[in-house]
């Protein structure tokens, strides 16, 4: 998959800018914490379209209010719906059953596994939305989706509301997702869904490691601090144009796997 990064910048708070169509100028950075949940799924996971697939689903509905949403297959039939970040995802989280529902950096369950009642799953993930709401935001991003011919133009701008000590390595990933993706799923008790709808599954991301690129690896970073860049992801021709989102996730090194700092989506 191709990944082109354009015009990585830094500027503050004080400096004046002249809004521009499109560009990072145009983004407004919200001081709120959305976070990610991870759903690690597969096609031929009996359990994951029971409970995980309904459970993921019905998070949907606090989507960018509260929350962004990803699932990641990686060993799925057919292999088109596996991801390229689906082994540096689950190596860093230590998968080793499906489903298995990450909130941030904390699993649901360990060892995998979701719960039998869809609200109780949906419980948990609103719960967890909302005690990392109450914290203080350290940084937030805005980001803009666009087709530009074969690619996914995506224009990105991350503000820090709280300085930050130099040597602090932060990340920011991009992931293009997919909605309403129909392939065959297995279920639990029932015989294997041939038209199920696959979610929000990671098509692509803006670098081979799923915690993305760098932001700031060593110099100090001020409060209200912004950094802007721009990506370029081709667009596969299997894609469903009108079914894509993007999310982005800003990441903090330093531990595995990298702690969620913030995350946001643009349809």
């Amino acid at each position: 998959m191709a990944i082109a990064a354009i015009g990585f910048t830094s500027c503050k708070k004080d400096k004046e800018e002249t809004p521009s169509s499109g560009g990072s100028s145009s983004l407004t950075v919200e001081q709120k914490n959305r976070g990610i949940l991870i759903d690690f799924s597969e096609t031929w996971c009996p359990p994951c379209g029971a409970y995980g697939g309904p459970a993921f689903d019905s998070c949907l509905s606090i989507e960018s209010s509260k929350i962004t949403l990803i699932k990641v297959y990686g060993s799925s039939t057919p292999a088109s719906l596996n991801s390229s970040v689906s082994n540096g995802f689950s190596s860093a989280y230590n998968v080793s059953g499906v489903p298995d529902f990450w909130f941030n950096n904390t699993e649901q369950n360990a060892g995998g596994g979701v719960y039998s009642s869809i609200s109780s799953n949906y419980n948990w993930v609103n719960n967890k939305a909302n005690a990392f709401a109450a914290e203080p935001v350290v940084a937030g991003i805005a980001l803009k989706k666009e087709i530009v011919g074969d690619s996914i133009k995506v224009t990105t701008k991350v503000k820090f509301y709280a300085a930050q000590a130099a040597g602090l390595d932060y990340k920011l990933a991009v992931y293009v997702v997919e909605k309403d993706i129909i392939a065959t799923q297995q279920v639990s008790g029932s015989p294997a869904q041939t038209n199920y709808k696959h979610q929000n599954l990671v098509r692509a991301c803006n670098s081979p490691s799923y915690s993305g690129v760098s932001i700031n690896a060593s110099a100090a970073i001020t409060a209200d601090q912004e950094f802007s860049k721009t990506f370029m992801i081709a667009k596969n021709a299997a894609w469903n144009v009108a079914n894509l989102k993007v999310v982005g996730v800003i990441w903090r090194g330093g531990a595995t796997p990298n702690k969620v700092v913030n995350s946001n989506v643009a349809n």
